[in-house]
């Protein structure tokens, strides 16, 4: 038999498919991350080990800050080919949506190295609106503020404007309308006015409802005409600068975005020749990831374009409208923050322990007292075929299900119980193995694999840390970190440390399909084995929740050097005591009323005193400890 190599796993994981030269495997055998484009690569094993050193223990998110900036890049690139290809004769401006990734650190980078490229903030609440406005953004780089609004928020806006940011309120429901006018006569200030239209056009994909007639968000065609009434009554017509529609998240298929480019070019076209002098176009998000590799429009994980496709529709529409109506091309604004963020996030967790179904011993023996059921599915075993597979798996079926019976009658005792589940799993194995040589594998085989697979408990939260994987069946490339030139040797799901039955993985990446199983290697006594899931760099963090109090994981900052790379930042994960914190409890009371319950236990003589101290050390160490399990 070949020997397993790296181009195996390769293939295997679909990394060329999804990991868009951002990741791939070494000769070692380990997964490696290359941030830019020439071509170093940081290998993650030897990063993990280095962490591990530092004390920084998993799960952990690694940030690489290269793939923001080549990110940056790349859509900038874009738009520079379009304007060329298609004579666009305005300026096209990219706004990374803060909703997508609040962390500080991201913003921070974004916007320092997006600086060269203009890169503006785009902010949908009040609490978002007071970061943007704080962060060291140039004063020509557009603030676009979307989200419902009160006059608290407007205000801001409008101080903020007034002291030289370029910022654009975009009306959400008319009623806004009214309170701009309000506030901006108050305060003096000719805003900056943007008015989201709500398209008939929809998106595709998970997020396909949100867009459309129904959609949340928007003013439909004659609310539109309404706000343009409002805005001539309070002399703001010329304030009317900006158009904005949104047909949803990840989507997925981009003869949609043609569809609504076509429908959102006529209405500056209307708007233009209705005298309004609007002058930007923000075409909001959308641009999808491609999370499977699949580039296929049947995925709700993937799309079937390119960011240059996505720009090169957007420019041309807009071209092509202003031009058979000799209008001015408009400024495109593109709000593409997924596209943008989740290549640039790895979470890392390790492996704590595996179980598998039982299996039987080929040299075991029976007594001559064995149940008869135990029997006959031995002889099952020894028997089975390929030509009755389906009629040999029929029968050890119904003899499990007549053994179930059995014990719950107290007719089978349960060393011979037992010794059925070994049996019958067993057999179950084989018919999988000799299914997978078919030409048609039956329908009733086709759910056994998963139920075979073992299960890889890992030390992670899903619902801090994947949110999406539970709330909407998001997929995300998933990999082994290490040995990749071994054979994966086992299939498995992934199970979190939450006491929660949804807390699980069991939708993968396989080759060029998708799989409820994951390829993994048996796990070495004494060996760490970690498990990376990719592009998580999306909304993940900052939708994650709580649940059984596991908090923040640890998070570093990695980014290329001349040399290697270098450990820029370690942002230490929450602790116990934090995520009491958050539920309302007070450290400090909590050890206060645990010493004087220790303290009465040491006075009635259930412990002695130096056990006392012992208790009370553990507990207040473990309150500024990580929430995640932590190996000695």
């Amino acid at each position: 038999m070949r020997k397993w190599n790296v181009e195996d796993s390769l293939e295997l994981y679909n990394m060329q498919g999804w990991g868009i030269n951002y990741f791939s495997i070494n000769e070692k055998g380990n997964v490696q991350v290359t941030p830019s484009r020439d071509g170093r690569a940081i290998d993650l094993k030897e990063l993990l080990d280095e962490l591990q050193m530092r004390d920084v223990a998993t799960p952990v998110l690694l940030r690489f800050p290269d793939i923001l900036d080549s990110r940056i890049e790349e859509m900038y690139r874009c738009f520079r080919q379009a304007s060329v290809e298609n004579h666009y004769q305005a300026n096209a401006y990219t706004i990374f949506p803060i909703k997508v990734n609040q962390m500080q650190p991201v913003v921070e980078e974004l916007v320092s190295h997006g600086k060269k490229f203009n890169i503006g903030l785009e902010a949908g609440s009040k609490p978002e609106l007071h970061a943007v406005i704080a962060n060291n953004t140039d004063t020509d780089s557009l603030i676009v503020c979307n989200g419902y609004k009160d006059e608290d928020y407007i205000e801001l806006a409008l101080l903020a404007q007034k002291m030289g940011r370029r910022i654009f309120i975009v009306v959400e429901k008319l009623n806004e309308l009214k309170l701009i006018a309000e506030v901006s006569e108050r305060l003096h200030v000719r805003p900056n006015i943007g008015i989201r239209i709500k398209l008939s056009s929809s998106g595709s994909g998970k997020w396909e409802s949100s867009g459309g007639d129904s959609s949340k968000f928007g003013l439909n065609t004659s609310e539109l005409m309404d706000a343009v009434s409002i805005l001539e009554q309070n002399d703001l017509v010329d304030c009317f600068k900006l158009i904005h529609f949104h047909i949803g998240s990840q989507v997925n298929k981009i003869r949609r975005i043609k569809i609504a480019l076509k429908e959102a070019a006529q209405f500056y076209v209307q708007l233009r020749k209705m005298g309004i002098g609007v002058e930007y176009v923000d075409i909001g998000g959308g641009l999808g990831v491609d999370y499977d590799g699949t580039r296929s429009s049947n995925s709700d994980s993937s799309v079937n374009y390119s960011i240059q496709e996505y720009v090169n529709d957007a420019v041309y529409a807009m071209v092509d409208a202003s031009d058979k109506n000799e209008l001015p091309h408009p400024n495109i604004i593109t709000e593409s923050g997924r596209s943008l963020t989740a290549h640039h996030s790895v979470l890392i967790f390790d492996v704590l322990e595996s179980t598998s179904l039982p299996k039987w011993n080929k040299e075991e023996v029976l007594s001559d007292e064995i149940h008869e059921n135990v029997r006959d599915l031995c002889n099952i075993l020894n028997k089975l075929s390929q030509p009755h597979l389906l009629e040999d798996w029929h029968d050890a079926l119904q003899i499990r299900e007549e053994s179930l019976n059995l014990f719950s009658l107290g007719l089978l005792d349960i060393k011979e119980r037992a010794l059925v589940e070994r049996l019958f799993w067993s057999i179950a194995r084989e018919v999988v193995k000799m299914s997978q040589r078919l030409k048609h594998i039956p329908n009733e085989l086709e759910g056994l694999p998963q139920r075979l697979a073992d299960k890889y408990f890992c030390n992670f939260s899903l619902f801090q840390s994947l949110p999406d994987s539970w709330a909407i069946d998001q997929l995300f490339p998933i990999v082994p970190i290490q040995r990749h030139t071994e054979n994966p040797d086992n299939y498995a799901t992934i199970q979190d440390i939450t006491c929660d039955s949804d807390g699980k993985i069991d939708n993968f990446i396989v080759t060029t399909n998708s799989s409820q199983t994951l390829p993994v290697h048996s796990l070495k006594e004494g060996e760490n084995y970690y498990i990376g899931v990719f592009l998580v760099g999306a909304y993940q963090e900052i939708l994650g929740d709580l649940h059984n109090l596991f908090g923040d994981t640890n998070a570093v900052h990695i980014s290329l050097t001349d040399e290697a790379y270098s450990i820029d930042q370690i942002i230490d994960g929450e602790t116990v005591a934090e995520v009491l914190d958050y539920a309302q409890y007070n450290p400090k009371k909590l050890v206060r009323a645990v010493e004087t319950w220790v303290t009465s236990s040491v006075k009635s003589g259930r412990i002695t005193a130096k056990e006392g101290r012992e208790f009370l050390a553990i507990y207040r160490s473990g309150l500024y400890g990580y929430t995640y399990l932590e190996k000695e």
